[in-house]
């Protein structure tokens, strides 16, 4: 917020009382001016001219039409009333154009200072100039104060402070303004460390709004974590601590060393530079760096890109390093002038104790002494051991700790002791405080010399939709979510709580997504890096091989349970295979829902958890060699649904024959009753008998459903009577979408007399709050799939505030539309995978396709990958055949490739 947004008196920006009125000719040249200069600026900044000096241009064209404008007023007042303007006013400049820091689109912030007896004539010329800026073209911030005002101001809130902190005199009485100046600097001063809290709070606040990480990949470069903002926060506290807040006269000052100035002066140059681009190149005042503009922006600052990396995700890498480091030293430097820190240095020698002769720890804090200091310079395990101190103490690193640390770091020894290696698989051992630990030794640069592939993917971007955070805080965060899966009394709780090895499990987290640096497969490129650290850790062989097919297979449990039928005997079978232990398999298990939290809030919902518990518990059932035989288990189930029905229907062939047909996975999901009651209702719609009076279904058509409570999710069931070439799968699936319903997962089986069963398992953002209204919800969904039927009306959309955007912003990742069929994993089925960009309606269109190539839908599941879906379609001909004929695949493939662009 501004200065002048905190003032209710003062006037705010306005247009001429007349639009139509002639614009006077000096304003006319002014815009003029201020026009062509700001063109010869922006081509100054395409042919490279440095981003303070283009920052300090559009500050000196700003200057000029303030100047003139000002000087006009003046003209126009008394002799009397221009001579008070000259000595009893002042037009002060703050902000980022107080310090000459104006972007593109930037506000001017300006204040007219005056003194009581030059109240009147500058509240006159201050409405004026007002106006006459706007009718310029520059966008005004504005207030009227004086000295005594701005000085209460600012004491009462933080950000007038630190906007007025910046102020700069333009034009007016300089004694006045360096009465203001002076008065305000050692008001500010006065407070000292209670100011400097004060601004470290308010910058907290910022950063929670745009974002509590560096690491965003669509970040506010001005207020996001490690963004100018933060610069503004270090030359603020600077301020009060120094009386300068330029960053060449803080390093003079001796508060910055040539090290640290360097590297901030470069992050505040790029940051700067990047800021310019972005407003350069839109219509208004931008700073969010959103997939769109990371493109544009990388391309106009020259990137080329590698072997490995894209141009944007080369830039961005630069973005992330240099907000990393803007953000550690401004963390570095809070911490140093706020008074909590100050009274911990003053009492921490008397409350403190030693270690040994290397630490002291006490007041939450944890400090080397100079000969822990000199250790700490040379070994790796000796940082190791101080992270381990700290975090058994619960305790914050000492600033000036953790500074000798991070300059040192670059200096430790490449090779890794046995002692380090044997410390550091011993800290992954236990996750309580794990991933602050982690988190510090990543910020210190030290984790990188345990897992030299670490640094290879330090602020690597991963340039889609679906992640949120580059590769190395993905990383951190899986190991932080996977912990706490142990407070879980599930499935997943339960399997984290049994894992035997959790450092390696811990150490699978951190190595899963390093191969993403490299050339290749990012699995199989991480089997060979998991290898080579396993060999650096000295881990067992029989560690090194599980941790090895841990970060090659680490998507493949997801793939299975979100791509194919897991109710197919033969596809556990395999995946039991592959995992081969117990252990292997509880550690995958966590792995897959762990990545998948910590791509973002969301990713792992209750559904997902529940797909992957239950490919994990069939597989556990097939190591143990407990798979109860299918004649077995379905006849043990028809047992107990034929102790509910009556003696008519136990003595009906109909209901035999359908049960018989009913699909393996529709067996375990329900109860004895709720199996009778789908019985008669798929025996009503074969026999043609009118359903009953509160039915929505009708002559050979029904549906029913509900919501699962454990998942949020709701099921949709249907049958239709000699439902087989009728593109009834397409037409429910439209009905679906229509009723804003995201389908997850799709089944549909022929059962005995040509009865088609359909189910759906999907999402519903608008599910009922309570149990009525949730069964109105489903009675209007299967009403909906019902009318479907043989209906020649495309599904009405609902429209979505945001989709075209989204999708467009999506598909900016680059990843390819692609359409696989595989004819070798079923025996009875073609497998169609389809790669593209989701909208609204895709899954009808494809479905509809589909069936236009005289092929049936036997099985479907919708997932999620990177910014793709992949819909996943289980197949045969009409005949019930699989389909192999290559003409026919090659037809399909083309005409679904027409569907997922836009052709079809």
């Amino acid at each position: 917020m501004r200065a002048s947004d905190q003032r209710n008196d003062a006037p705010q920006p306005m247009g001429p009382a007349n639009p139509h009125a002639r614009i006077p000719p000096y304003i006319a040249e002014a815009k003029h001016e201020l026009q062509t200069a700001r063109d010869k600026i922006r081509l100054a900044h395409s042919l490279g001219l440095p981003a303070v000096q283009v920052c300090a241009r559009l500050t000196s064209a700003a200057d000029a039409v303030v100047v003139r404008l000002w000087r006009a007023a003046a003209e126009t007042l008394s002799s009397a009333d221009a001579g008070r303007l000259a000595s009893e006013c002042v037009l002060v400049a703050h902000g980022g154009y107080g310090r000459r820091q104006l972007a593109p689109h930037s506000d001017i912030d300006l204040m007219v200072l005056h003194t009581t007896a030059g109240a009147d004539v500058a509240e006159t010329l201050s409405r004026r100039l007002t106006s006459e800026l706007f009718d310029v073209g520059l966008d005004l911030g504005h207030s009227l104060r004086t000295p005594e005002q701005a000085v209460q101001l600012a004491k009462r809130d933080a950000m007038i402070a630190t906007s007025l902190l910046e102020s700069r005199h333009v034009i007016g009485s300089q004694p006045l303004y360096e009465r203001f100046s002076e008065t305000f600097r050692a008001a500010t001063q006065r407070r000292g460390a209670a100011a400097c809290a004060e601004f470290v709070e308010a910058r907290r606040g910022e950063r929670k709004k745009y974002g509590e990480t560096v690491y965003l990949l669509e970040p506010n470069i001005k207020r996001s974590r490690g963004g100018l903002r933060d610069i503004h926060l270090l030359r603020w506290l600077w301020f009060v601590q120094l009386g300068v807040s330029d960053l060449d006269r803080v390093f003079a000052a001796g508060a910055l060393s040539k090290f640290d100035h360097h590297r901030l002066t470069t992050a505040r140059d790029f940051l700067l530079r990047v800021r310019n681009e972005l407003q350069f190149g839109a219509t208004q005042a931008s700073d969010t760096l959103n997939r769109h503009e990371q493109l544009r922006v990388s391309a106009a600052l020259g990137y080329q890109g590698s072997e490995a990396l894209r141009p944007v995700e080369q830039f961005m890498r630069d973005y992330f390093r240099h907000a990393g480091f803007v953000w550690f030293l401004a963390r570095r430097v809070s911490d140093l002038t706020t008074r909590r820190r100050t009274v911990a240095r003053v009492i921490q020698p008397v409350l403190s104790k030693s270690i040994t002769n290397d630490y002291r720890v006490g007041f939450g804090e944890i400090a080397a002494t100079e000969a822990g200091r000199t250790k700490l310079a040379t070994s790796v395990e000796e940082v190791l051991r101080m992270l381990d101190l700290a975090r058994q103490h619960d305790a914050w690193i000492a600033q000036d700790t953790w500074y000798a640390v991070y300059r040192s770091a670059h200096d430790l020894p490449d090779d890794l002791s046995a002692a380090a290696a044997k410390r550091f698989m011993k800290a992954l051992k236990k996750p309580a405080g794990l991933a602050e630990y982690l988190r510090r030794a990543h910020d210190l640069t030290v984790l990188e010399r345990v897992i030299p592939a670490f640094r290879e993917v330090r602020c690597l971007l991963q340039f889609n939709q679906y992640h949120k955070f580059t590769v190395d805080e993905h990383s951190l965060r899986a190991v932080e979510v996977a912990a706490a899966f142990a407070e879980r009394q599930d499935t997943l709780g339960a399997a984290y709580r049994e894992i035997g090895d959790p450092a390696l499990l811990n150490l699978a987290l951190l190595l899963h997504d390093v191969g993403k640096a490299r050339e290749g497969d990012h699995s199989v490129v991480g089997e060979q890096i998991a290898l080579e650290t396993a060999a650096r850790l000295g881990l067992s062989d029989e560690q090194s091989q599980r941790l090895a097919l841990l970060v090659r297979q680490h998507l493949s449990m997801s793939h299975l349970a979100f791509r194919r039928d897991t109710s197919d005997p033969a596809v556990v079978a395999d995946f039991a295979k592959l995992v081969g232990s117990h252990e292997t398999l509880r550690m995958l298990f966590v792995l897959t829902c762990a990545d998948m939290a910590a791509v973002g809030p969301g990713v792992l919902n209750d559904w997902k958890v529940n797909v992957l518990a239950d490919l994990y518990s069939k597989t556990v059932d097939r190591l143990d060699d407990r798979d109860q035989p299918s004649d077995d288990r379905r006849s043990a189930v028809r047992t107990a649904v034929w102790d509910l029905l009556n003696a008519d229907e136990r003595e009906s062939p109909l209901y035999h024959e359908l049960f018989e047909s009913l699909p393996e996975s529709f067996l375990p999901t329900r109860s004895p009753g709720a199996l009778a009651g789908v019985l008669r209702r798929l025996a009503r719609v074969m026999s043609g008998d009118a359903p009953p009076a509160d039915s929505v279904a009708k002559h050979g058509v029904d549906a029913w459903g509900g919501y699962e409570a454990d998942d949020s999710t709701v099921e949709m069931v249907a049958a239709v009577a000699n439902g087989a070439g009728r593109g009834v799968f397409s037409s429910m699936a439209g009905a679906l979408s229509s009723k804003g319903l995201g389908i997850l997962s799709a089944e549909t089986a022929l059962l005995a007399h040509d009865v088609l069963l359909l189910r759906y398992t999907a999402e519903d953002p608008n599910a009922a709050g309570n149990a009525a209204e949730a069964n109105r919800r489903v009675r209007g969904i299967a009403t909906a799939m019902v009318h479907s039927v043989d209906s020649t009306d495309p599904p009405k959309l609902p429209q979505v505030w945001g989709a075209d955007k989204a999708r467009a912003a999506r598909a900016l990742s680059g990843m390819p539309n692609e359409v696989r069929i595989d004819t070798s994993l079923s025996d009875d089925c073609a497998i169609i995978e389809v790669f593209t960009i989701d909208r609204a309606g895709l899954l009808y269109d494809l479905a509809r396709t589909l069936h236009e190539c005289d092929l049936v839908i036997r099985f479907a599941k919708i997932a999620t990958s990177l910014d793709q879906v992949v819909d996943v379609f289980y197949v045969t001909r009409r005949d019930g055949g699989k389909p192999a004929d290559d003409e026919l695949l090659g037809e399909v493939s083309r005409r679904l490739m027409d569907v997922i662009e836009g052709e079809g």
